[in-house]
């Protein structure tokens, strides 16, 4: 009924559209509301972030790129976990901007290349991939699926992605969980922690798994994170407290005590109201660096340096490579894309260590300018989490598929037979308005 109703007035507004008689300014102006309508309870997500499809593909057969996922994922997860997984935290000003500083880089296309086949494949740390697409780290993955970690690592090995698994309180105090996720795999994952659990039993226990990476994401430590509390505030939960929710009873058990941050807190806890803070932890510092280091033999990658100045730091501490991330929009307010800062980071290391990025990626297109910029690998992380909630394993795969042929299309288009074909050169920054 949705559906056809949103069919129908789409109709009724492109036939005005056509009309002489209204400004086009009036039309878009509709179309726009009308967009908004469809978001979510709740999210009240700008039209110029959602690209959902209004038709709910029935199989991954019918995908024409990563948003039909999103659609299917909306109306089969519960408003809470959708609402975790998409929105963003403060006034989604960094969430939209993820998406908006695409716009600002265009591409330069040649013709006549003669191109019929390219190669994707990348060396990252020594290992070969299929392509530089990988699938970033997101918690909880069972709230998007049964066992939603392993058939991810399924999904990852079929496609030969490289995955980063979040390394959750839930996944690090289930015994298995880790080992679980590996034993799905020709090759064990790579681990991410963040700042409250970078310590030396988890370091050890991560290790005891063959992981070849730690990935440590700095982009948590203030604890601006409110993505969590609005989606229990959006479906009416007492006092966000997911425990006392009939709807969650059990999940929540197994996980940390941490605070939730209130107004009222004091102001020497750090963080934003509705956001979870470990208080018994430290702040930490770029002296970890070497304290982290000296806890293990695997190579160590910062995820969350968005600065120049943070890179060189970077490296000058010995860190292995760094993840150009703002977590989806889900942590700061910053209103800066991950895209935009791609290029002072790249610069910032210098060619001294690798450098991949994340946040907001959702095309072929996308992924391509930032490897243009230097990135020698794009994560996504919402878009494989739309395909497993819609389709499970295979969802996975088709979002990963996707995406590759849309960045096959444009290094055909650009006269990059390989990635190491693909070149600065290929980009204009736009200096007009959007």
């Amino acid at each position: 009924m949705v559906t056809k109703r949103f069919s129908d007035r789409r109709a009724f507004l492109n036939f005005l559209g056509a009309s002489p008689i209204l400004a086009a300014s009036l039309v878009h102006h509709a179309l726009d509301s009308l967009t908004s309508q469809e978001s979510s309870p709740g999210l009240q997500e700008p039209s110029h972030i959602s690209c959902q499809s209004d038709v709910i593909i029935k199989s991954v057969k019918e995908a024409l790129n990563v948003n039909d996922f999103d659609t299917v994922a909306r109306s089969q997860l519960s408003a809470a976990h959708y609402g975790l997984v998409t929105d963003g935290a403060f006034n989604n000003e960094t969430l939209k901007a993820n998406r908006q500083a695409f716009a600002k880089y265009q591409i330069r296309l040649r013709r006549l290349t003669g191109i019929r086949k390219v190669d994707q494949s990348v060396s990252i740390f020594g290992v070969k991939w299929d392509s530089p697409i990988f699938l970033s780290p997101v918690g909880r993955m069972n709230a998007f699926y049964p066992d939603g970690a392993v058939v991810v690592a399924r999904a990852a090995d079929t496609t030969r992605t490289l995955q980063i698994l979040s390394g959750s309180p839930t996944m690090l105090s289930i015994s298995h969980g880790i080992d679980e996720v590996n034993r799905a795999r020709s090759q064990p994952v790579w681990v991410a922690v963040n700042s409250a659990t970078v310590n030396q039993p988890t370091i050890k226990r991560i290790e005891a798994t063959g992981c070849p990476t730690l990935v440590w994401t700095v982009d948590d430590a203030a604890a601006g994170n409110t993505v969590g509390a609005k989606s229990l505030r959006n479906v009416g939960v007492p006092d966000l407290n997911r425990r006392a929710d009939s709807r969650c009873s059990g999940c929540h058990d197994n996980l940390p005590p941490a605070l939730r941050i209130e107004a009222k807190t004091p102001m020497d806890v750090i963080g934003a109201v509705g956001g979870y803070v470990d208080a018994s932890s430290q702040a930490p510092n770029w002296d970890d660096i070497k304290r982290v280091k000296d806890m293990t033999n695997m190579k160590l990658v910062l995820k969350g340096i968005v600065t120049r100045e943070d890179a060189e730091l970077a490296v000058e501490h010995g860190v292995d490579g760094i993840i150009v991330s703002n977590h989806g929009g889900h942590d700061d307010a910053s209103a800066r894309g991950s895209i935009e800062c791609l290029p002072e980071v790249i610069a910032g290391v210098a060619k001294k260590i690798p450098v991949l990025v994340d946040s907001g990626f959702r095309w072929g297109a996308d992924v391509f300018k930032a490897l243009a910029l230097g990135a020698v690998g794009v994560g996504i992380g919402r878009p494989h989490i739309w395909g497993l909630a819609a389709f499970g394993q295979e969802g996975v795969e088709t979002v990963i598929e996707l995406l590759r042929r849309e960045l096959q299309v444009v290094m055909a288009q650009t006269n990059a037979a390989s990635i190491t074909d693909i070149r600065r050169e290929s980009l204009m920054l736009q200096t007009g308005p959007n």
